[in-house]
């Protein structure tokens, strides 16, 4: 579905992503765990257009898409869940919704999948005319990727959904990934927390400086005595 090939990165002359490659089939769920500063949000980015590669290509169900703006890319059926959330604080939780449907005009589908959104999420739809930015982080996150969704995606790559969330939460969010995945959505994922990265895997890469360091399957890394000490807390 997704293919990405020798792409390089570059923030000024400062060479973010060196040369890295990896696939995401259809209907899994791939994980890129790393550090801090790894690389990993960028190539997130210029996935969804909105950083551009220096060198290398992007290939998404067999057309190439880097060279694309984000609007197209959106077309083409993926949809980004960026880290921090990234949503408009002073929109209430349905108008966030309806900003994701701004490539539609099929209004009684978008009543629809925002419906849906409301049955998958009955928290957003008690608080669907609140302001975004009084939800709580957990239901903010929950927001985010609810606005993900409506652009009906076959990809969804997500960053950090996780990220300064408490446990409960945290556990509650790799359920609604779940979930997301078995509707048939297959998904791209970043997170720092690798436990939960790589049990929801199919498939991971380890990434560090820029660089692709290790691949395998969810048993082989979460087996792995570097990726155990790295990353998993010995």
């Amino acid at each position: 579905m997704l293919e990405v090939k020798n792409i390089v990165v570059h923030y000024e002359k400062a060479e973010a992503v060196k040369g890295i490659s990896f696939q995401v089939e259809e209907g899994t769920v791939v994980s890129l765990i790393g550090s801090n500063g790894a690389g990993k949000t960028t190539v997130l980015r210029t996935i969804s257009g909105l950083k551009k590669s220096t060198a290398g290509e992007i290939w998404f169900n067999g057309k190439r898409i880097d060279k694309l703006p984000p609007q197209e890319i959106v077309k083409a059926g993926i949809a980004h869940c960026p880290e921090g959330r990234r949503l408009f604080p002073q929109m209430s939780v349905l108008d966030n919704l309806r900003t994701a449907a701004f490539l539609r005009n099929d209004k009684e589908e978008i009543k629809k999948d925002i419906d849906e959104v409301f049955q998958r999420f009955p928290i957003l739809g008690k608080r669907q005319q609140q302001y975004a930015g009084t939800l709580s982080g957990g239901e903010q996150q929950m927001l985010a990727i609810a606005r993900a969704l409506i652009s009906r995606p076959a990809l969804l790559i997500m960053d950090e959904p996780s990220l300064g969330l408490a446990p409960l939460i945290v556990k509650e969010i790799g359920v609604i990934i779940r979930d997301i995945h078995k509707r048939g959505v297959t998904i791209l994922l970043v997170e720092q927390n690798a436990q939960l990265a790589l049990k929801l895997a199919d498939r991971g890469y380890v990434m560090e400086v820029g660089k692709i360091t290790l691949e395998g399957n969810n048993k082989e890394l979460l087996s792995n005595g570097y990726v155990k000490k790295a990353y998993l807390g010995g």
